[in-house]
């Protein structure tokens, strides 16, 4: 078996759930899940029988199937599912996140020594491995450069090598154990409500259909606001720019959604949200959207939510 092989098993040992990746995608992922292929089709990994289902579903440490993935695919990567009890903070220098983590850790409070994976990429990329708090987490704040990966979503595993340049990742010296985030950090990823309008005034009714509320929402509100708090990711610079991508929590494909014209198309039918279709396409406001992942689409009760919040 080869090293990668070998490592694979080694996580598998130490409680770790793997999968095989090429590059940094599923490899060998069932055909139901991949939209552009002709056998595409909505469902549920519980309901397939595809062995590698949905990829990071798919991730396992029983020892037989993992030593099955690598002896068929040796030289695959190793994606790992982020354990429950970890999270990792994702900095990609790419997009200005060495500047933008200084900057956090000015405003928060410094990062403690902690358990570091470096990016093969050979750039200074890096995943910081700490310990969950509990409760749901949020990146909606952390700003571009700066991701969050948890239970919901996979990191590559040192030695895997980077698509781009076939350099492997390695464990930074030393190997730490997972820290505990500082009280800064933990409230700077504490999911906060999406903010209601400043105040009552001619655009925000204290009665009515709500309409006047939801322009005001409209356009108070970012799409991280809205989304950011459910788990959503965008890894584009500006999240509300025409074309920016969003990511549901645990989503197999590069994009769930993209934001049109300040509306969200959504392409995935594994959200709450009525996926569009190539004849009909359907574009949710960021009031629609909030009304759907917090009150059920109930547009009257967002509207009335947001109200009392004024008061």
């Amino acid at each position: 078996m080869t090293g990668l092989g070998e490592a694979a098993l080694a996580y598998a040992a130490a409680g770790y759930a793997v999968f095989p990746l090429r590059g940094k995608q599923p490899l060998g992922n069932c055909p139901a899940c991949e939209r552009h292929s002709s056998r595409y089709r909505p469902h549920e990994a519980a309901d397939c029988g595809h062995e590698l289902c949905h990829g990071l579903y798919a991730a396992t440490g029983d020892p037989a199937r993992v030593g099955r993935w690598w002896g068929r695919w040796p030289q695959a990567n190793i994606g790992a599912r982020v354990p429950a009890s970890l999270l990792v903070v994702d900095v990609d220098p790419r997009h200005d996140g060495l500047r933008r983590r200084a900057e956090l850790e000015r405003e928060h409070g410094p990062l403690p020594p902690t358990r570091v994976s470096i990016s093969g990429r050979g750039d200074g990329g890096q995943h910081r491995w700490f310990l969950h708090p509990g409760g749901r987490l949020s990146a909606a704040r952390l700003g571009a450069g700066v991701d969050l990966k948890t239970h919901r979503g996979y990191v590559l595993l040192p030695p895997s090598r980077h698509p781009a340049t076939g350099q492997p990742y390695r464990w930074a010296e030393p190997t730490l154990e997972p820290a505990m985030l500082p009280a800064g950090w933990r409230r700077l990823l504490s999911p906060t409500p999406p903010p209601a309008p400043a105040g009552r005034g001619p655009n925000v009714p204290a009665s009515g259909r709500g309409g006047s509320v939801a322009e005001a929402f409209n356009q108070a509100t970012g799409w991280a606001q809205v989304l950011g708090p459910h788990g959503w990711t965008c890894p584009d610079p500006d999240p509300d720019a025409d074309g920016a991508r969003w990511r549901h929590p645990g989503a197999t494909n590069p994009k769930s959604a993209t934001i049109r014209h300040g509306l969200l198309f959504v392409y995935s039918a594994a959200t709450p949200f009525t996926p569009t279709e190539a004849g009909a396409p359907h574009g949710y406001s960021r009031f629609r959207a909030y009304a759907v992942l917090e009150h059920g689409g109930d547009l009257r009760a967002a509207a009335r939510a947001l109200r009392d919040a004024t008061r």
